[in-house]
């Protein structure tokens, strides 16, 4: 094949799910090697790097899901915690988003069909807070479960295809999970760091578990129809997730089975004019996931349905999201938002809740300043206690509220280079219940970073 090398305008350069999720970078060329039969392949991506100083209350954890033990306001939703001490920390790492490199294949058109083809790579750059990455495997130790060298490991964020024609866009393999995924390509943290990864090996976690929950990337089959006017909407079946409880202790992961997918959507509305535009958007998702323990008939339902509003006028920007759902999870999809007792029967969905709002000025389309404010609430779990026959003692859960707010700035150097500075404050605030007091822990997190493009 002839080779030709060309630059194109990359309206997606830094897509963190497939290009066809519209998420807009500073970079303007990527590199095309094109052929005569109508085949073309490209290649883009982003390596960034940010120097982080955080002030760590006792107690703080990132996603909200350990909370401070005996000595604090209550153990939580675990049987026994001890205490995170309180902690200065200074790091380089990665931020919200890791480095990418991806690789895309585009075919000729033929009877109408188009299809793209992706692959993304997502590494980070930091160690888990180790100088040397081989200790201590090169003694004969293991890694303390972290795959890889101690976070130098490789995650592979998608491998995807998109059929496009007049009648829509099929599309097949892994990539980001529609709920929720509009609220986390908004967020002005994609570009910075939000909440820290304080001494592990990944990415840090932005706004995750403060407004919106992380939609993970996952396996499905999807259709988005064509866009009428503005108005378009996409449906996915998706690989199903089990649950995956932290505060089963002991009961290991008793609603493990899924005989039905995943059905996740999103129905959206968009116009322009001449000084800026406007898009609504509402999604949301449903599962089922039973226990297959033996004569368990234990099983639950997690849903959950978000709203959204993107303005833009005149370099001004205004956003909001609101989500609702049960047994979502307070900060990972899936993740600590239902249990059942030992035996697998008496399951529970807690209620979640949370929204974000943000704005921002962009100066000679160059400067970003940017100021967001969000929170997320899951509901405590009812006690379950006896049925006559069997006492349960599962203990009433406390009502755990996460929040976040943000400023900062995003300055394009060139089309190529991005500089960020960002200060963020959280605090995890528990609520009082008839076994555990109330209380909340906080950190304080400022960023300087850099992104390269390509």
């Amino acid at each position: 094949m002839a080779k030709k090398f060309k630059k194109t305008k990359l309206a997606t350069a830094i897509s963190i799910a497939a290009v066809s999720l519209g998420l807009s970078a500073t970079a303007d060329a990527v590199v095309v090697v094109g052929g005569d039969n109508g085949w073309e392949v490209s290649f883009d991506g982003n390596i960034n790097a940010f120097y982080t100083l955080t002030d760590y209350d006792a107690g703080f954890t990132t996603l909200g899901y350990v909370t401070p033990g005996a000595g604090g306001f209550g153990q939580g939703n675990t049987a026994a915690t001890t205490a995170v001490p309180e902690l200065d920390s200074a790091r380089v790492t990665s931020g919200y988003l890791p480095a990418f490199f991806s690789f895309n294949v585009k075919s000729p058109t033929v009877n109408g069909l188009t299809a793209t083809g992706r692959i993304s790579f997502a590494p980070v750059i930091q160690n888990a807070n180790a100088k040397n990455q081989f200790y201590p495997s090169a003694l004969g130790g293991s890694n303390g479960g972290v795959q890889g060298f101690q976070g130098s490991g490789i995650d592979t964020r998608e491998v995807v295809v998109n059929v496009e024609g007049d009648f829509g866009t099929f599309s097949f393999g892994r990539t980001l999970s529609i709920f929720g995924r509009q609220a986390m390509l908004k967020d002005q943290t994609l570009f910075g760091v939000g909440a820290p990864n304080k001494q592990n090996g990944s990415i840090s976690a932005g706004r995750t578990g403060r407004g919106y929950t992380y939609p993970n990337f996952n396996a499905r089959f999807s259709y988005k129809t064509p866009n009428i006017n503005g108005l378009q909407a996409e449906f996915g079946l998706y690989d199903p997730s089990v649950e995956q409880n932290p505060f089963n202790t002991g009961n290991g992961t008793l609603l493990n089975e899924t005989d039905t997918p995943r059905f996740e959507g999103e129905l959206s509305y968009t116009t322009t004019f001449s000084t800026g535009s406007f898009q609504l958007w509402m999604d949301g998702m449903w599962q089922d996931i039973e226990s297959n323990a033996p004569g368990a008939a234990g099983d639950v339902t997690v849903a959950a349905v978000g709203f959204g509003a993107d303005a833009k006028m005149n370099g001004f920007n205004v956003l909001g999201y609101y989500y609702t759902g049960q047994g979502l999870g307070r900060s990972l999809q899936f993740v600590g938002g239902t249990r059942c007792e030992a035996s697998g029967k008496n399951c529970q969905e807690a209620d979640n809740d949370g929204y974000y709002v943000q704005g921002s000025y962009t100066f000679n389309g160059k400067t970003k300043v940017a100021t967001s404010y969000g929170q997320s609430s899951e509901d405590g779990f009812a006690a379950i206690g006896s049925d006559g026959l069997n006492t349960f003692a599962m203990a009433a859960t406390q009502d755990v509220e996460l929040n976040m707010w943000t400023i900062g700035v995003y300055h394009d150097m060139t089309s190529w280079m991005k500089m960020v500075a960002e200060y963020s404050n959280l605090e995890n605030e528990y609520k009082s219940t008839s076994t555990f007091s109330s209380g909340k822990t906080e950190a304080d997190v400022f960023s300087l970073g850099a992104f390269l493009f390509w």
